[in-house]
């Protein structure tokens, strides 16, 4: 039975790793003349391929804690919180945003969100990576297996400093606790409704509306 419960987390965890690495395969077996095309659309399959096969293990999930264990909230909640979460994480983004400037120095423009709008905006059909496939991976490895992990091993302000600082660390920007922020929303959400599809609900409403703000001002 042990070994049956470490199944899911750990498959969720390789999903995540390939999809992040089989881009890097494939840009390495195409022709120099598409390497650019090659990079882009690879990513595209490789993340839609990892969101669909987490998505699948999570259908057949065997983790246990006291997260999956509980009674989720009903649907109704679970979309409702998920758009209060969008707001949320506007917020706390907002806040860290000024504290990084006003009390660290940091720029107040992500390198990491201007790349990611760069490529949109020459190759629109990435958007699908940010808007949609991203946010679905990053909640499944980020809250549902390592804050899930973490949560009956520490306590959920442990769990959530831990899957947080990972989630920025992962971004490889200098804005630690703007994505860090951003994580602990995500986490109160998963909490708050016992669904993992809430922090996913409310982390692609805010990747998009990022995006289509920053394409269309």
């Amino acid at each position: 039975m042990k070994k049956r419960i470490k199944e899911t987390p750990i498959s969720i965890l390789l999903t995540y790793i390939v999809a992040q690495f089989l881009p890097v395969l494939i840009l390495a077996i195409a022709p120099k003349t598409y390497q650019t095309e090659a990079l882009i659309y690879g990513s595209i399959f490789s993340f839609t391929a990892g969101a669909l096969v987490m998505l699948v293990l999570n259908r057949k999930s065997t983790i246990r804690n006291s997260l999956t264990l509980s009674t989720s909230a009903p649907w109704k909640e679970v979309v409702m919180w998920g758009l209060i979460g969008t707001l949320m994480a506007f917020a706390a983004q907002f806040i860290a945003t000024l504290i990084e400037s006003q009390l660290l120095g940091l720029t107040m423009e992500s390198a990491n969100t201007q790349n990611l709008l760069l490529t949109i905006s020459k190759y629109p059909y990435y958007l699908i990576i940010v808007s949609i496939m991203a946010p679905i991976m990053e909640e499944f490895v980020f809250r549902k297996v390592i804050f899930g992990f973490f949560y009956d091993l520490t306590g959920v302000v442990g769990a959530a400093v831990i899957s947080s600082l990972l989630f920025a660390f992962i971004h490889a920007d200098s804005h630690i606790l703007l994505y860090s922020s951003m994580g602990f929303v995500f986490s109160y959400l998963y909490v708050k409704t016992k669904n993992i599809a809430t922090p996913i609900i409310a982390h692609v409403l805010m990747n998009t509306s990022v995006v289509l703000l920053n394409l269309f001002q």
